[in-house]
């Protein structure tokens, strides 16, 4: 770890330096390790989402992406916090949750008294997550004593594996597993004397392919809360955890405080796990972007997108994708002034696997399947025009959201809709379809055409000689009912 004073002297370059406005995605091709994992056959790639969105709330753009690496190569399994309530966790006899950030973790751990007990359940299966390799991270520390790590198989009782020591003279991360035959299995920890903190379960399938899924991520939390903690705690966990690649997401400024932490953290990632690929995100707009005096997000990315080239890691850019704050909120992506929706989340990690994931090569299958193709009918006519939209797009697609073009939208769950255009005009028409394995959208220029009602008819021949016959053809623009 460089020292303050050095790191405050790189940080002020980098600032300095950082002044260029081309926020485009780059760096791709610094994802080699990550690449080599996916695409293998005998072992799990393990992916790391690390930033201040909550993972459990199912809106960060990481965890939608993470949700279509799963849909593509399959998943191995789980550590720390919770995925898809696969680990969730049940407390026993004073156990409880300590809220992060705090000095021993940034992000929510558990706390252990003598007999306390918490254990780590699958909620889709009740006989446990399905793995061959169960694990747990702890921090070892003054106040702490022997723990107890237990396992139980197809729900069966539970089985003590292995003591522990949470004893140290100075907070410590540490790790241990035990490998088992493949099967369905829970994991147990109790306190036996002193008090213990545990960080989180692993439950891997070790000799298979697919996605080790692992959450190191809090909400509001900041760069500082991770470097408060001792690198003596950060750094055997990240190593114990190997990852392949690390997915950060984190809203921050443009300043030195910024540049600091993220060249603490490129040391912690480089020393603790240096086969580990980075790809940084360019985080959206936000409403304070909408007043010129407080342009955080692009001055944000500026900086976080040169940290990238600088280090020799990936930047994707998902500020430019989506236009501005205010279009985002009117899509329904955003939540608040800075937080993405689910849907929002899932619109921005299209992004991310079009231009860095699937551009990787061709053995990782592009996301599945939403072409955002559509049809209309009528697709013209007189006010109140009422046209039915379909959607044709291939997927489980559980979400279809419809911009009409005359400022008018819906959010619905079903595959086609219907709309009233009730003025005149020409009209274009953008659908956005999401699902598993991500968003698709698509927009059809001047596709309706609605029209003001208007009698009119032609004559002919319009003269000659008695009698005189003549034809009359109504061209009137508009339903009548008589004529």
């Amino acid at each position: 770890m460089r020292s303050g004073a050095l790191a405050c002297l790189l940080a002020t370059t980098l600032l300095a330096s950082a002044t260029a406005q081309d926020l485009s995605t780059t760096n791709i091709n610094m994802l080699p390790h990550f690449w080599a994992a996916a695409v293998s056959s005998t072992s799990p790639v393990t992916v790391i989402s690390f930033g201040d969105s909550v993972a459990n709330s199912y809106a960060s753009p990481s965890y939608s992406l993470i949700n279509m690496l799963v849909a593509s190569v399959g998943v191995a399994g789980y550590s720390l916090n919770n995925y898809g309530n696969t680990t969730l966790h049940g407390l026993a006899n004073g156990a409880q949750v300590i809220a992060g950030p705090t000095t021993l973790w940034f992000s929510d751990y558990y706390q252990l008294p003598p007999g306390g007990a918490i254990w780590f359940y699958d909620q889709n299966s009740a006989n446990g997550i399905y793995s061959d390799k169960v694990g747990v991270f702890w921090v070892a520390q003054p106040q702490g004593g022997p723990i107890t790590l237990s396992v139980s198989t197809e729900a069966g009782p539970w089985v003590p594996m292995l003591t522990l020591n949470g004893y140290a003279p100075t907070a410590v991360g540490e790790y241990t597993n035990v490998v088992l035959a493949a099967d369905f299995h829970q994991l147990r920890v109790d306190g036996v004397s002193g008090t213990n903190y545990v960080i989180g379960p692993q439950l891997l399938l070790q000799t298979t392919s697919g996605v080790h899924v692992v959450f190191m991520d809090k909400g509001g939390i900041a760069i500082s809360d991770v470097t408060n903690v001792p690198a003596a705690i950060r750094a055997p966990i990240l190593a114990a955890l190997s990852p392949d690649l690390l997915i950060w997401h984190m809203k921050e400024d443009g300043t030195t405080v910024t540049s600091n932490g993220l060249i603490y953290c490129e040391h912690w990632w480089s020393n603790a796990a240096p086969s580990c690929d980075v790809v940084y995100i360019g985080t959206p707009y936000t409403a304070y972007d909408t007043n010129p005096a407080t342009p955080i997000t692009v001055e944000q990315n500026n900086l976080v997108r040169y940290i990238a080239l600088q280090y020799n890691r990936a930047y994707c850019d998902l500020m430019d994708p989506s236009v501005s704050w205010p279009w985002m909120n009117s899509l329904g992506f955003m939540s608040d002034e800075l937080h993405c929706t689910y849907n929002g989340g899932q619109y921005l990690a299209g992004f991310m696997w079009n231009e860095v994931f699937y551009t990787l090569g061709s053995g990782l299958p592009p996301a599945p399947g939403y072409t955002g193709e559509f049809t209309a009918a009528p697709t013209n006519g007189t006010i109140s025009l009422t046209t039915t939209f379909a959607d044709l797009s291939n997927g489980t697609t559980t979400n279809w959201f419809w911009s009409f073009g005359d400022g008018t939208t819906t959010d619905v769950t079903t595959k086609s809709t219907s709309h009233t255009y009730v003025a005149p005009g020409t009209y274009s028409v953008t659908e956005i379809v999401t699902g598993p394995g991500g968003a698709s959208t698509n927009t059809y220029a001047n596709y309706i055409t609605a029209l003001t009602p208007s009698a009119n008819f032609t004559a002919a021949p319009t003269n000659g000689l008695i009698p005189l016959t003549v034809r009359f053809t109504d061209t009137s623009v508009g339903d009548f009912t008589n004529r």
